[in-house]
């Protein structure tokens, strides 16, 4: 088990903004320290006006790559030399890449929430409807992975209306036959749209810590028991918009599983080893 930093560590870690209770250093080291790599994950706090100076600063200080979390995912594609195909049709990156001073962006996300909804939460998507809070960076990967998977439709919340437009807008032209509805956050679409859908995502800050009071979904009458309630966020482990919906009778989840799995997919873009999913979802709900 290799623990010692010396001259040939080579640097990874997460930017973001209040990212004190992220677990990604946590379960990064932990995968380094139990495979014995040479690597060490950071933590990088960095405020938006100095966003393009950390992305460019990962060139001078040649770091081999970061995770781009909360609320950079769809900023941090301006300061990018490349982005993989799949993360420009989303207009969002959570991983960058420094090949040889070449900075490339990925979206690991659109893998990490399928493999935490269909193999963690049993949740088959084909053929299901959806209805999703929120339209920010973290949004775009959840409908584009439900597009991908054949969802038969999507209703897009969020108080700023243009910014689900512009999702609708942006992910129907590689969807054609999707079909992608956006509504501001209203009662009464709520409450008809919900009551139709199998599946309801949080993919809002609203809930995580410290501010554990909020929720984008007050009314509780609004949960039904054949809903499987899905928070995006995993620090608290159960939300207070999950503790809603489970007195409802919903299946519930939290973002965990997705934090591992696209987390894993980074660290072989960094590495290029690639640890055990189950393995590593085990190990950080022990420590965690």
């Amino acid at each position: 088990m290799k623990k010692d930093i010396n001259g040939k560590t080579k640097i990874i870690g997460v930017i973001g903004k209040n990212i004190e209770n992220s677990l990604s250093p946590l379960f990064h080291n932990q995968i380094i320290l139990k495979h014995s790599l040479n690597f060490c994950y950071l933590p990088f706090q960095v405020a938006e006006i100095n966003l393009g100076k950390a992305i460019q600063g990962i060139k001078a200080l040649n770091i081999r790559g970061v995770n781009i979390t909360f609320p950079y995912k769809e900023k941090a594609i301006k300061f990018l030399d490349e982005v993989e195909e799949s993360a420009r049709r989303i207009g969002a990156v959570n991983t960058i890449v420094n090949n040889n001073g070449i900075l490339i962006g990925y979206n690991t996300d659109v893998i990490g929430f399928k493999k935490s909804l269909q193999e963690d939460g049993k949740f088959a998507i084909k053929g299901e409807k959806a209805v999703i809070l929120g339209a920010g960076g973290a949004a775009r990967a959840v409908v584009y992975a439900l597009l991908e998977e054949g969802i038969e439709e999507i209703c897009i919340f969020n108080r700023t209306l243009e910014k689900a437009k512009k999702i609708k807008q942006n992910l129907s032209s590689f969807f054609p036959k999707s079909c992608i509805s956006v509504f501001p956050l209203e009662k009464e679409d709520l409450k008809d749209k919900i009551e139709k859908a199998h599946l309801l995502i949080n993919t809002t800050s609203l809930g995580m810590a410290p501010q554990i009071d909020n929720t984008p979904l007050p009314d509780e009458k609004l949960f039904h028991s054949n809903l499987l309630v899905y928070d995006l966020i995993y620090h608290p482990a159960k939300t207070l918009f999950l503790r809603q919906a489970e007195r409802a009778g919903a299946n519930i989840t939290n973002g965990l599983s997705m934090l591992v799995y696209q987390g894993i997919e980074s660290f072989y873009l960094w590495t290029g080893f690639k640890p055990e999913g189950k393995e590593v979802l085990e190990m950080i709900k022990r420590i965690a």
